[in-house]
């Protein structure tokens, strides 16, 4: 009784099973692999394209004004001095042109 209970839930025997999940793991692995190198595609062009769209500006971009800080009354030129390069400083932190102006500075 139970051997026909058996053979009627399982319905393929231990080779067709074996290929059938040897066959999905494939496939699968196959996918995710496919599904990798798009991504990488995808990310080497938009690199290639921002560093083709960097270029060209570049050349044509003259330099920012010098803007004076706003600073209330107490403070003086050397803070003023001390706090931008301290904010400088922390921006160039991770080797990229550090490019802000300071507008404010204001007692707290």
């Amino acid at each position: 009784m139970i051997n026909n209970l058996l053979d009627s839930w399982f319905k393929f025997d231990i080779g067709e099973g074996a290929f059938y999940a040897v066959f999905g793991f494939v496939f699968v692995f196959m996918g995710i692999a496919l599904l990798i190198g798009i991504l990488y595609l995808v990310g080497f062009i938009m690199t290639k394209a921002k560093q083709k769209g960097k270029k060209a500006p570049a050349a044509q971009t003259a330099p920012a004004p010098a803007v004076q800080p706003t600073v209330e009354e107490g403070i003086s030129p050397e803070i003023v001095a001390a706090i931008t390069a301290a904010v400088a400083v922390c921006m160039a932190g991770d080797q990229q042109k550090c490019e802000f102006i300071v507008r404010r500075i204001k007692r707290i």
